[in-house]
């Protein structure tokens, strides 16, 4: 601590009264208007949300200024009369939220000592501050190897040039979660966070759910996008998400099979054109010909190709899955249902209730604006796409905008929950071990705890939840953006380490952040409505205290503008 807590020259006043983690203090210096200046920077004379010291024996207890008021009968005194002002005795209240001991230089959350009546409070010097949040307990754990690799994307609000530097371990490390209203800032702090990883040999993979950080830079970015579009990147690729990287769950909450009659049809036309690929001996046209055949050599194949066609990925031609369909259409057993080594005749009662769902399927499968996923001849593909990438040594950014991926028929969701599934699959298998890989999923909310289909087919889009849950202890951490805290489960939430909440109106949102996390407060979230453009309260597991930050401009700012309402309106007004 390059500054004494204890500096005189820092003194504002002393406590008069004591409760279990709050301390009122006598602020004789409160009421002067002027500022000091202390070594370079600013020093309040005791201010709402001020972060000060109290002595308490050999360390010090680290607090924050959380309401001021002046004594009843003192309260008219304030006013001014022919500018001047008379002697008033402002008192404040402290919530005690760290300890701070000053021989080991070390930060211990809460405090197992309190301070003393006529204990002396110094306001903490931005230094200090700074100082406190950088050695938060835990981040002394080899200390030479860690601070090799640091993140500076924020600074304290008023006070200039004086960034902190945060681990990614802290960041990171247990997840991340940027939450904010709509304008609060969100946006920003997403591209200065993966803007300051840009230093460091990270690998970062960012679903851009609405193409606003094509800003990028190329050099070490991959730009690519799913869907038939355009993406504002100049070299941005197109992709396509092949649909045999889907399940049989995601193509049921895709193509909506009613539950009773459509469902078992469809799961049997999948399991079929599996079997067609692999035994085409048993294959007309590609197809499994039912009616009125022997069951057996179908049903002995299924078992011998268990291990392949009960696997999830729909490997099979999608093209023939609306007349396959037609196919299973068949009574039980033949011969009026006394042979029953055979199908029957073709049910003209099923065929008609499967007609919608055929019509359905052909309707998505032919349908320009899923090319993405079923016109997949002679264009890359995600999952190459990715390993290239991850081999590539000059490219720490994989931007995968989805902002031409239809929302119609749950294709956006289903096909970003595959995606994430597609990493988790490789974070189990060990490929991020050695190396860790960052997910920034923009607009989260659109994509996490849903659940598509009816109450015979219901399907959860567990993807990220399971990564939140899981995957930090096989090297793939997530960083979540949500305007909407609500609609995110807590169970995620739960699982986030690190909370930067931007400004929240809702109470709803500010309750579920508060129930999310143990570390923040009432008090903390008092502030949430009330901060600027760009502040946010950062709050985690290696942080020994919510405090409110400043996100530093990015150094490529995300196109996340609001339409030009004068430009637009006014154009062609006529005068008179």
């Amino acid at each position: 601590m390059k500054i004494n807590p204890f500096d005189s020259n820092l003194e504002i006043g002393s406590i008069y009264h004591i409760k279990a983690a709050m301390v009122d203090v006598n602020l004789p210096v409160a009421g002067q208007i002027n500022k000091k200046f202390y070594c370079g920077h600013s020093i309040g004379n005791g201010e709402l949300n001020e972060f000060v010291f109290i002595e308490c024996g050999v360390n010090a207890v680290f607090g924050r200024i959380v309401e001021l008021r002046l004594p009843e009968r003192e309260r008219l005194d304030i006013e001014t009369e022919f500018n001047k002002t008379k002697t008033v005795h402002p008192v404040a209240s402290v919530q005690l939220l760290a300890t701070v001991d000053i021989a080991k230089s070390e930060v211990t959350v809460g405090f197992t000592q309190h301070p003393r009546l006529g204990a002396k409070v110094y306001s903490a010097h931005p230094t200090l501050v700074k100082w406190v949040l950088e050695h938060s307990q835990g981040k002394n754990k080899n200390e030479t190897e860690q601070q090799k690799v640091s993140l500076a994307f924020a600074e304290l609000p008023e006070v200039d040039q004086l960034n902190l530097s945060m681990l990614p371990e802290q960041l990171f490390g247990r997840h991340c979660a940027v939450i904010g209203t709509t304008g609060g800032g969100k946006s920003w702090t997403v591209s200065s966070l993966i803007g300051s990883t840009l230093k460091h040999n990270a690998k970062i993979i960012l679903l851009d759910a609405t193409g606003e950080y094509y800003k990028l830079p190329e050099d070490s970015t991959t730009h690519v996008y799913i869907g038939d579009g355009e993406d504002k990147a100049k070299k941005a690729t197109e992709i396509i998400f092949s649909y045999k990287n889907l399940t049989e769950n995601d193509l049921f909450a895709m193509f909506s099979p009613s539950g009773q009659v459509q469902a078992p049809k469809l799961r049997e036309a999948i399991k079929s054109l599996k079997l067609a690929r692999i035994m085409t001996a048993l294959a007309t046209s590609g197809l499994i010909k039912k009616a009125n055949t022997l069951k057996k050599p179908i049903e002995d194949a299924l078992q011998k190709n268990a291990a392949e066609i009960f696997k999830q990925q729909a490997n099979f031609d999608i093209e023939l899955l609306s007349p396959q369909i037609t196919e299973e259409c068949v009574f039980p057993s033949a011969n009026y249902g006394n042979d029953h080594k055979k199908w029957g005749d073709k049910s003209d009662r099923d065929v008609g209730n499967c007609v919608s769902l055929q019509m359905r399927i052909d309707s998505i499968v032919h349908d320009r604006a899923f090319n993405c996923l079923f016109r997949i001849d002679g264009k890359m593909d995600f999952c190459k796409t990715f390993k290239t990438f991850w081999e590539d040594k000059d490219k720490k950014i994989l931007r995968i905008a989805l902002q031409n991926i239809p929302f119609s028929n749950n294709a956006r969701e289903i096909v970003t929950n595959a995606i994430g599934r597609h990493f988790l699959d490789k974070a189990r298998g060990g490929e991020f071990k050695g190396r860790p890989l960052l997910i920034f999923v923009d607009e989260a909310h659109q994509f996490l705890d849903k659940s598509l289909g009816d109450e015979f087919t219901r399907f959860k889009l567990d993807a990220f939840g399971l990564i939140a849950k899981e995957g930090r202890k096989y090297g793939l951490n997530i960083c979540i953006a949500t305007q909407r805290p609500r609609d995110i489960p807590e169970d995620v939430l739960s699982q986030i380490g690190t909370l930067i909440v931007h400004r929240l109106i809702n109470d709803k949102d500010r309750s579920v952040v508060e129930r999310a996390s143990g570390e923040i407060d009432r008090m903390s979230s008092a502030f949430l409505p009330s901060l600027g453009p760009g502040e946010a309260v950062i709050v985690g597991v290696d942080f020994p205290i919510p405090v409110i930050i400043k996100v530093n401009p990015p150094d490529y700012e995300p196109d996340s503008s609001g339409p030009d309402y004068q430009k637009a309106w006014g154009h062609n007004r006529k005068t008179r």
